[in-house]
């Protein structure tokens, strides 16, 4: 399988190639960039020495030294769009990693991130949260790999939500990311001298994955299970990478922990990626990093329900989950080059 990586310059496209490089089918053929003189991938990162020092050439189909069978997107919001028609037409399938794709209501999309330039492709990728929408994911062309938050979020609260057991009219997600969530580009508030030793809450009058997420668990809910409202408040903590997420709702009848331990522990008992925690224990950063894997736990207190999760940000919300997708895309085994 031959693969293009478009955006090759970003944190997730780091990880992306480090996956790329071990999996026994993939082959990586071209590198898609803004960099003057076209220099070799390892230049720009160094630990890529000896694992992809391919240079890093033009952003379009054409650059390719061969034709690609998928190309990966790690662009920006707002940037994709103006590429994913040319591989699309060429007959490439495309895995974008950014938001152009994730949401299926143009005005929704347009008020967090601005006028769309793909209209024509808006609203039909497949949302790449794998566990949750695999038959999709494995007929699409366009798979949008979802959010880092939402990931966390959705993961921790599914169960509950498919079964009916949440009130989806005043879910809270209190979520905490690692400073690589604000990518490589330098600002003053990625500052190691700002972010150390500093906790703080960000975008709390309104976070762009919040529409994400309400869409998401809206078509998890059963038909008629009403509307979904999210509060969602990110948190910047110091350290490089990772997200724990608590979300808090109210269940629709008395439920007794152990009856909502057994529901998480059946419903991804066949998920290599999620571990349900044990009664007592909480998802933990230090334990899903540089992995593909999402812990989830849940708590009852009366009707009140908390579900925790962990997930690095940059894999499972991200390059690793992502590839994840292309294994299903595919029909390849899917935990290769993951485990």
């Amino acid at each position: 399988m031959k693969i293009s990586v478009v955006g090759a310059t970003a944190y997730t496209s780091r990880e992306l190639i480090r996956i790329l490089a071990r999996h026994p089918e993939a082959e990586i053929v071209h590198l898609g960039g803004r960099r003057e003189g076209n220099p070799p991938l390892s230049a720009i990162f160094s630990s890529l020495r000896g694992v992809c020092d391919l240079p890093v050439l033009g952003l379009h189909p054409d650059d390719a030294s061969e034709k690609p069978d998928l190309a990966f997107f790690t662009l920006p919001h707002g940037v994709s769009h103006q590429y994913v028609p040319e591989y699309l037409s060429a007959g490439v399938r495309c895995i974008d990693f950014s938001a152009d794709y994730r949401l299926t209501d143009l005005s929704v999309y347009e008020a967090w991130y601005g006028e769309h330039g793909d209209p024509g492709n808006f609203g039909r990728a497949a949302y790449g949260v794998t566990e949750l929408w695999r038959d999709a994911i494995a007929e699409a062309d366009l798979v949008a790999v979802a959010g880092c938050y939402p990931t966390a979020a959705v993961l921790a609260l599914a169960p509950l939500v498919r079964n009916g057991l949440v009130g989806l009219g005043d879910v809270v997600v209190d979520a905490k990311s690692g400073v690589s969530g604000r990518g490589n580009k330098p600002n003053e508030g990625s500052m190691f001298c700002e972010c150390n030793e500093d906790v703080r809450a960000y975008s709390v009058a309104g976070h762009r994955h919040e529409p994400e997420m309400e869409q998401a668990l809206a078509a998890l809910c059963p038909e008629g299970a009403g509307q979904v409202d999210v509060t969602f408040v990110p948190h910047l903590v110091p350290m490089d990478r990772g997200i724990q997420c608590s979300v808090y709702g109210r269940l629709t009848r008395e439920a007794a922990g152990a009856e909502l331990q057994a529901l998480y522990e059946e419903f991804y008992a066949d998920e290599p990626f999620v571990r349900v925690m044990a009664p007592g224990e909480q998802p933990r950063t230090k334990d899903v990093a540089f992995a593909n894997y999402c812990d989830v736990a849940v708590t009852a207190r009366g009707r009140r329900v908390i579900a925790t999760s962990a997930i690095d940000n940059l894999m499972k919300g991200a390059s690793s989950q992502a590839v994840q997708d292309m294994n299903v895309m595919f029909g390849l085994e899917e935990t290769t080059a993951l485990l």
